[in-house]
Formats: C-alpha cells, sequence, structure tokens
C-alpha cells in the first residue's frame, strides 16, 4: 500500500516551487518567443501533454483571435505555415519526433516546451523554452503538467492577467497546505469537467486518476455532459468541475447534476489549483484501494516504439 511521502506525493507536493520556476524561465525567454506567438498554433503532445496542448489552443484562440489546434502526433498533417508548439517532459515519444520531423521537412517552425537537454525532439526545435527544473522524480506527470500549463498562460496572458498569475505558486503551496486528499467514501463514477481551455485539465486529471488509482473516470466539456453522459449520473458519482462558481452556464449543469443525487465538487480556487488537488485526491483514492502510484502499471516515462526512419 502507498504511504504518505511517496515520490508521486512529493513531486505534486513540490509544484508550487516549480511554478515560481517557470514564471522566472518565462520572464527570461518572453522577449524572444513573443513574436512568434503571432500566428495560427498547433500543438503537439501525447498523454497528459496533449491536454495541456487543448488547454493552451483555447487559451491561445481566445487571446490572440487566431486558429490553434491540439493534435496528436500520430495524428499529424503537416501544417507549414502554422507555428508547431511541442510538448514533452523527455523528448523521446517517438510518435512526437515523427511528427516533428515530418514538420520540419514541410518548412514550419517548432517552439519546444519540454524537460530534458539535449532530447531527440530538441533537434527538430527552432526554439526551446526549457523546463528542466519540472520533470517529476516519479513515472506519473503531475508537476511538469502544471509547469507547462502555467508557461503557456503566462505567454498568452495580457499584461493584467501575468499580473493575477503573479502570486499563483504561493496561493497553490498555501492550498496544498490544507487540502485533504483522503476521499471520505469512494465514488463509483468520478467525473471531471470542464470548459473552454479548462476541458484540457479536466481531461488531465482523469488521465492521471487512470494511470494512480488504476480507476477509469470520465472527462466532458461541461455543457455537452448534459447531451447524453448526465444520464449515468446518480447518488455514487463524484463530478469535479474546474469552471468557476459564478459562471453561469457551468452553474446550470450543476444543477442539473445535483438533482441526480451525484456529489458536486467545485472550488472559485484557480484551476491549476483544482488540478493540483486533482492530483493530490487520485494519491489518496490510489491510497485507499491499495495501488501504488509510483508504479503505474504497463507504464513508462517515455514511449519509444521501433522505427526504421531517421
Amino acid at each position: 500500500m502507498e504511504q504518505p511521502g511517496s515520490l508521486t506525493e512529493r513531486d505534486i507536493r513540490s509544484t508550487p516551487a516549480i511554478l515560481a520556476q517557470t514564471a522566472a524561465r518565462v520572464a527570461e525567454q518572453r522577449e524572444m518567443l513573443t513574436p512568434l506567438l503571432a500566428g495560427p498554433l498547433v500543438f503537439l503532445g501525447c498523454g497528459s501533454s496533449h491536454c495541456v496542448g487543448l488547454a493552451g489552443a483555447s487559451l491561445y484562440e481566445v487571446q490572440r483571435r487566431v486558429p490553434a489546434q491540439a493534435v496528436l502526433p500520430s495524428d499529424y498533417q503537416p501544417r507549414p505555415d502554422w507555428l508547431h508548439v511541442a510538448i514533452s517532459r523527455t523528448g523521446q515519444t517517438t510518435e512526437l519526433v515523427t511528427a516533428l520531423r515530418q514538420a520540419k521537412r514541410a518548412g514550419a517552425r517548432v517552439l519546444l516546451l519540454d524537460g530534458t537537454e539535449g532530447s531527440p525532439a530538441a533537434a527538430y526545435a527552432d526554439v526551446r523554452l526549457p523546463l528542466e527544473f519540472a520533470p517529476e522524480e516519479g513515472i506519473i506527470q503531475t508537476r511538469f503538467v502544471s509547469a507547462a500549463l502555467f508557461a503557456l498562460r503566462l505567454l498568452v496572458a495580457d499584461a493584467a492577467e501575468r499580473q493575477t498569475l503573479s502570486d499563483l505558486p504561493q496561493r497553490l503551496a498555501h492550498v496544498l497546505t490544507t487540502f485533504d486528499p483522503s476521499p471520505p467514501t469512494l465514488a463509483a463514477r468520478l467525473v471531471f469537467l470542464g470548459r473552454g481551455w479548462r476541458n484540457g485539465l479536466a481531461r488531465a486529471a482523469a488521465v492521471h486518476l487512470q494511470e494512480t488509482a488504476l480507476v477509469v473516470p470520465e472527462a466532458h466539456q461541461t455543457l455537452d455532459y448534459r447531451h447524453g453522459p448526465l444520464a449515468a449520473a446518480d447518488e455514487q458519482t463524484l463530478v469535479w468541475c474546474f469552471d468557476p462558481p459564478e459562471e453561469a452556464e457551468s452553474r446550470a449543469v450543476l444543477e442539473a447534476v445535483r438533482r441526480t443525487g451525484a456529489r458536486v465538487h467545485c472550488t472559485p480556487d484557480d484551476p491549476l489549483i483544482a488540478l493540483a488537488q486533482a492530483q493530490h485526491l487520485a494519491v489518496g483514492i490510489a491510497r485507499a484501494r491499495g495501488v501504488d502510484p509510483d508504479a503505474p502499471r504497463h507504464l513508462s516515462r517515455a514511449i519509444i516504439l521501433p522505427t526504421s526512419e531517421q
């Protein structure tokens, strides 16, 4: 059984310090990176990094009013006139490296957010935003996801939003000292909801719970949840929503959820704080189920496949 102080738990608790380092790194490179973020963007990443890309694409479209899309590298088709933003903790994932090779052959520019110096993906990057301090001790991605998301938010935000985000690491540190990750009652069904860029966080939380606790959750766009999936909600369901409680459209959905008897978790905290809480909850659920999150079944730090193309 997993005990307090596991690698995964320590990784989550270190996230505030990692976010502070991320803010400093983005500030160092903002002058170089800002001119790149002007036209259409395609985000490339696998697994949790794809979830980061989904959030980044939504944020970018809202802020810049130009197209952005998150694409799984295994489904990639070249977009030579789009800036490619690749996200990878190790920079070794075969599908990503293959997609970047195709992108460069098509003449595209590549910005790489990664945590490993000299990785295969770095060979195809025109510009890197290195987050070498963010990769986790454990196998499961927690703080790297938060760092990459925070970096993208800081890069696309205006000056007022950046000021709002300036104390996020301190706010997260405070919340993590008070949040109880022990689930009072194990729900038979867990559902993560998020609208806009927060849908990427909902999907990241679902991936994290599945690999950490071997629980199969759901993740939906908040308003779309009532178009079918709501039928499965009942007294044994916990719905965790990343949208702000004051958002009227999402609040209407959550009212419908409560009428099913399901429990609802919705916090006024910043969505990145809620993501760290959801990661911590996954550790608590793993502990209650007797699952070791430091040894996820069938997983490794990077998916490296045999390939004949170099």
